[in-house]
């Protein structure tokens, strides 16, 4: 499975957060930093409806990059996926895959 999931990580993305600068006139601006630029695994999961008939999901997607401990416990918060085509994907959630090798990053692409 590891051998696998290693060649599977085809796609190029980059986990980006925006920092407050301050602008050449002098008044705060919002900018995005680039903290990882990796390659990735690709999972599209298709959206599903609960029994009163509201959509829970419009677009999800998760995404599988090797171990970094600046993504997990929360430190993700505030960081977006951005990938190859400049889709931007908010994260929901970084869970371990297998134990400091793999972590997938649960996302919901901005519309």
């Amino acid at each position: 499975m590891k051998q696998q999931l290693v060649n599977s990580l085809r796609y190029r993305i980059s986990i980006v957060k925006m920092v407050k600068i301050t602008s050449a006139t002098g008044s705060p601006t919002e900018t995005e930093q680039e903290i990882k630029s990796c390659r990735a695994n690709l999972i599209e999961v298709s959206g599903s409806e609960d029994e009163e008939g509201k959509v829970r999901s419009l677009f999800s997607t998760i995404f599988i990059i090797r171990y970094d401990d600046r993504f997990i416990k929360g430190k993700a918060n505030a960081m977006f996926v951005k990938d190859a085509d400049g889709f931007k994907y908010n994260i929901i959630s970084v869970v371990e895959k297998q134990v400091k090798k793999y972590l997938q990053i649960n996302t919901i692409r901005r519309e």
